[in-house]
């Protein structure tokens, strides 16, 4: 029994000197908050940054409880920076959702051996009044509005008209130009004479309708241009009814028998061209040249008696 004793005795300073380590360990895990930035003032749902510096045993890891966030502000962004082995700094973004002075609470700190273990020691930040300010969007003076144009449903029915009123009009148009056109076709095919004995025989009539002794100086042209745009369409089967002179002469142009008539063709357009337009009183001799320039390209342009039967067979 003695002997028992004395080996109690002996484990017992050993057992108290086992236990020392462990609570001077237990003393040295400290943590707290040296330095804290929180603005005091933020726009309403404006990302604001804060900073918290803190101090703890080397060695240990710093993490954040999410759960201890204040209510009312959204954690955007949060960074980690080292600063020394016993300082580490937090830097969080929120955003505010409320409006006035607001209580950003405190925020803790938790002290682990290693991630995700068991909290050894917690720092808590201080609680902080924020003012919330609305926010100010825009400066009414420079107000644009970028909404598309706004166009009245009368207005639609007025664009809606007229478009309905031009398209009546073009197809007036264009189905007047059939039946024009077709009336000439038909009244030409009633008459079954030669091409240039039609215009000849035309080119007489117009001399003895008393036009020119009447100063119907204007009248006399168009009439001597409609001759001559009928031969065009019994002889070459070129519709030249609605062209300009311009546009004759380049028609022209194209036709091989025509080819040395074109010069007397070109002065006498300009010269109808002037009387019709322009309103100039022609002279008797440039009414005589006129005349004449039609009845060459009429009778040039004519097939010789051989030529026709050529054309027959």
């Amino acid at each position: 029994m003695k002997n028992l004793y004395l080996f109690i005795l002996c484990l017992f300073p050993l057992t108290a000197m086992a236990q020392q380590p462990t609570a001077a360990q237990a003393a040295d895990n400290r943590i707290g908050l040296t330095a804290q930035h929180v603005p005091q003032q933020t726009p309403f749902a404006a990302a604001f940054d804060t900073r918290f510096e803190i101090s703890h045993t080397p060695g240990y890891v710093v993490e954040l409880d999410k759960e201890s966030l204040p209510e009312g502000f959204e954690l955007t962004a949060e960074k980690q920076e080292k600063l020394s082995p016993g300082t580490v700094a937090y830097d969080l973004t929120f955003i505010p959702f409320t409006l006035g002075v607001s209580t950003f609470t405190a925020v803790t700190f938790n002290l682990k051996k290693q991630a995700g273990a068991q909290t050894l020691a917690s720092a808590l930040s201080e609680q902080v009044q924020i003012d919330v300010k609305p926010v100010k969007y825009f400066d009414e003076q420079t107000l644009r509005d970028i909404r598309p144009p706004y166009i009245p449903s009368s207005l639609l029915i007025w664009l809606l008209c007229l478009l309905v009123l031009g398209l009546i009009i073009y197809f007036a148009w264009y189905f007047y130009k059939e039946i024009q056109t077709r009336a000439r076709e038909l009244s030409h095919a009633q008459d079954n004479r030669p091409a240039d004995e039609i215009a000849l025989s035309k080119i007489e009539a117009l001399l003895q309708s008393g036009l020119w002794e009447r100063a119907q100086y204007k009248m006399f042209y168009i009439e001597l241009g409609d001759i001559l745009r009928e031969y065009f369409w019994r002889r070459f089967k070129q519709d030249v009814s609605s062209d300009t002179s311009a546009e004759l002469l380049r028609r022209a142009r194209k036709i091989p028998q025509l080819k040395n008539l074109l010069l007397p063709l070109r002065e006498y357009l300009n010269s109808s061209d002037l009387v019709k337009f322009a309103k100039v009183i022609p002279a008797q001799q440039t009414m005589q040249q006129d005349v004449g320039c039609v009845r060459k390209l009429v009778k040039e342009t004519t097939p010789r008696p051989e030529q026709a039967q050529e054309e027959v067979r």
